[in-house]
């Protein structure tokens, strides 16, 4: 029962990646318009943008609006590592484009090769997006549902380009939404995100020093942090 229930979920997985992905290399400049909501520099422009705004929104609960936003920087760091260890135990999934004979369509120009040796369960790009919802969600009901619409649509367009079959990127959405989720308590709050919000107050320089170029790694989705790790493993199991 649970091996045939296994089964038509993958034949749906394919099923839904074919429809979306169908749409593909028919029109270069909608191809183009595709990969440019993948972006990591649109993504990191909308998030740089939106935590500005709601870090410096002048409310009464300023305080406690900036610590939902350090948590929410703690659960995008929490939801990376649960999906790579995730992709690690778990069976390797060859990414669609990399998968013959599932009737991919390839986009009218070339997609970057490095993808090939990172499985593509979960999505961990999707972890990332939705994770950021979720805490922009907890502050503001506007903000989370633009984030929301803006990750639909990001993440759709992964699937439309081959990058992932839709239940990679269901699966990482909900990491990110249940991690985020998870870890906005009082208790995380008390102990965690007041302390480091006080350092704010008193060593403004020494925050924002070490907060901006973290918040540069999240917007370029950890692209600093994955080049380290594709250099130790290379240098361990190549």
């Amino acid at each position: 029962m649970s091996y045939t229930f296994l089964s038509d979920l993958k034949n749906f997985d394919l099923e839904l990646f074919q429809s979306i992905n169908g749409l593909c290399g028919h029109n270069l400049l909608v191809d183009h318009l595709v990969r440019s909501f993948d972006s990591v520099q649109l993504k990191g422009l909308v998030f740089l943008s939106t935590f500005g705004v709601l870090w410096f929104r002048p409310t009464e609960a300023q305080a406690r609006q900036r610590e939902t936003l350090v948590l929410m920087l703690f659960a995008i760091v929490l939801s990376v590592v649960v999906a790579r260890i995730l992709a690690n135990l778990l069976p390797f999934r060859d990414r669609p484009m990399f998968t013959s004979g599932i009737g991919y369509r390839a986009p009218l120009f070339q997609l970057d090769s490095y993808f090939e040796n990172w499985s593509s369960f979960p999505s961990d790009n999707a972890a990332v997006v939705f994770a950021i919802t979720a805490g922009f969600w907890l502050l503001s009901r506007w903000w989370g549902l633009m984030w929301a619409c803006f990750g639909i649509v990001a993440m759709g367009a992964r699937v439309y380009l081959g990058l992932h079959y839709p239940g990679d990127v269901l699966v990482g959405a909900l990491i990110g939404i249940g991690v985020t989720t998870a870890i906005n308590t009082e208790f995380m709050h008390a102990r965690i995100a007041s302390p480091i919000v006080a350092v704010e107050r008193r060593l403004p320089a020494l925050f924002y020093g070490l907060l901006f170029p973290f918040l540069y790694e999240v917007s370029t989705l950890f692209w600093f942090a994955r080049s380290i790790y594709h250099s130790i493993l290379h240098l361990f199991f190549r």
